[in-house]
């Protein structure tokens, strides 16, 4: 079995790009992610105009965001789908080397054929550690949604159900087959 060279945060940061690939570490290790699929960007899409509009209908004090990289530990940085944090965490949050340190508090993640189940729940208890209110794992080829809360509650909701946040979003309430609607 070969070993594998971890990196820190300093070694991963100074690597070269990479045209066409996007990187992530996690807790050492770089993760090289390929471009979305088509079905991925629009379900992306999707869920950020869904919570862009409810944003928009309550004036509720967050912002929203794509590909955003965050330094969610010192060797772990990650860059979630969509997110969504308070305006005032983004105003106090420190930046290192451009990325973010911390976590937002809603983490929509939309999830690849090429994900192994074993790497999402990994990527969803890094950010529940970090900080995350909720993490949103979409599911474009079953339709379904796994919704992970840090109170430890887990939900999986399915076409005719609702997804709804009212710890954060009160009166959100996004029908699941509404993100899948592309």
């Amino acid at each position: 079995m070969a070993t594998q060279t971890l990196l820190t945060y300093e070694q991963y940061r100074d690597l070269p790009e990479l045209e066409g690939v996007n990187r992530e570490l996690d807790e050492g290790r770089v993760i090289e992610i390929p471009h979305a699929s088509f079905l991925h960007g629009a379900v992306q899409f999707m869920a950020a105009h869904l919570l862009k509009a409810h944003l928009e209908e309550t004036g509720a004090d967050f912002c929203i965001s794509q590909n955003t990289s965050f330094l969610l530990a010192p060797d772990i940085e990650r860059a979630p789908d969509v997110c969504l944090l308070r305006r005032s965490a983004l105003e106090t949050m420190y930046k290192v080397r451009g990325v973010l340190r911390g976590c937002p508090d809603l983490v929509v993640e939309v999830i690849s054929e090429s994900d192994s189940a074993s790497d999402v729940d990994r990527k969803i208890e890094q950010y529940l550690r970090a900080g995350a209110i909720a993490v949103w794992a979409l599911y474009p080829q079953t339709r379904h949604v796994l919704h992970r809360r840090q109170s430890g509650e887990t939900s999986l909701l399915t076409s005719g159900q609702f997804l709804e946040e009212p710890e954060l979003f009160p009166g959100l309430k996004i029908l699941v087959d509404r993100i899948f609607a592309v």
